[in-house]
């Protein structure tokens, strides 16, 4: 029954939790401006999350800003290990790909296609890392108290999406097989960090067990 009262906020906050994804989605579709689409996204995203914490109980609170706390906090540690893994296999394997060629490119999405410079490359640095981190409190609220191997299944369901836009979007039809195999590897890792941490300290911040 407690399963079934808390299951519309984790699907509500989940996708609020989505927004600066899906707001990347729609510049690249629209060639709109992505500081633009963030601002609505994230208004609205935002005013669905207050909405949603005013009109809960207090064991909801307890529990709603336990799995963002968790989510946020796995999510740079996750988002860390998945540069980091893409990073090394690139050098280990000599594999001719930037990993961090969509860095520059959202800089320019957000400041304008002729910018320029460390500003370019914070704003794009900035983006990456929110996503990796909002990505990471929708999973919580998503799939958080689950095996940790839905981590895996949620990054791939990223990966799909990546597939769907990244390689026509940043040109990289030459080196598909280097794209495939470091962006794979690189999502494998993510979703297993971020499932383990997930599973390991969601309830420990809850302070006792909870499901989805």
């Amino acid at each position: 029954m407690n399963q079934q009262i808390h299951l519309k906020p984790q699907f509500v906050l989940g996708a609020a939790s989505m927004a600066s994804g899906a707001a990347l989605v729609v510049s690249v579709i629209t060639n709109a401006s992505l500081a633009t689409i963030l601002i609505y996204l994230g208004a609205f995203s935002g005013f669905l999350a207050v909405s949603k914490w005013l009109r809960s109980s207090r064991t909801e609170r307890k529990i709603i800003r336990a799995k963002t706390i968790t989510g946020m906090s796995a999510g740079v540690i996750a988002t860390g290990a998945y540069d980091l893994s893409r990073l090394l296999i690139v050098k280990l394997f000599n594999i001719p790909l930037n990993p961090f060629k969509a860095i520059p490119v959202f800089g320019q999405l957000i400041l304008g296609a002729n910018s320029s410079g460390a500003a370019v490359l914070i704003w794009g640095i900035l983006y990456h890392l929110l996503n990796g981190i909002l990505f990471a409190v929708a999973y919580c609220f998503f799939f958080g108290n689950r095996n940790w191997k839905w981590g895996i299944a949620w990054a791939m369901c990223l990966e799909i999406a990546m597939f769907s836009i990244y390689p026509s979007w940043l040109h990289l039809q030459a080196v598909m097989q280097e794209f495939t195999i470091v962006s794979i590897s690189g999502h494998l890792v993510y979703g297993s960090v971020l499932g383990l941490f997930c599973n390991r300290f969601l309830k420990i911040n809850i302070g006792g067990s909870y499901g989805n």
